[in-house]
């Protein structure tokens, strides 16, 4: 399922035509000319491929990036949470605990991957 919103997929779309009607530009100019100016179309044949490759590994890496976290770092830090906070409160007193759990908030912000400013 994608979730690119509709204008993402018309921008995408055309995109894509555009780089098609440069590629059959491409092979259309290369049945007209001959096997003179192979080389050069052949090049600029696999700059435009590489160009198009590039945009769809970068759009599909876009969408992963935006998708699940993995869930190892909430889980070890509420397993050392609980530790933490007996020890903070048995030495430092009860004062000391909504500091450790600020660190343990700061440590999940900072590997959710989130803005901080998109939070607050």
């Amino acid at each position: 399922m994608s979730s690119n919103s509709p204008e993402q997929n018309s921008k995408s779309r055309q995109e894509a035509k555009s780089a098609r009607d440069e590629l059959d530009a491409i092979l259309s100019a290369r049945q007209e000319l001959g096997t003179e100016y192979n080389d050069e179309l052949t090049d600029m044949l696999m700059e435009k491929l590489d160009a198009e490759i590039d945009r769809r590994v970068e759009a599909r890496l876009a969408r992963v990036s935006v998708g699940k976290l993995s869930p190892a770092v909430p889980i070890t830090s509420l397993i050392f949470a609980i530790p933490a906070t007996g020890v903070a409160a048995e030495t430092a007193g009860f004062w000391a605990v909504p500091f450790v759990w600020a660190g343990i908030v700061l440590v999940n912000l900072i590997f959710s991957g989130k803005k901080i400013s998109d939070i607050f």
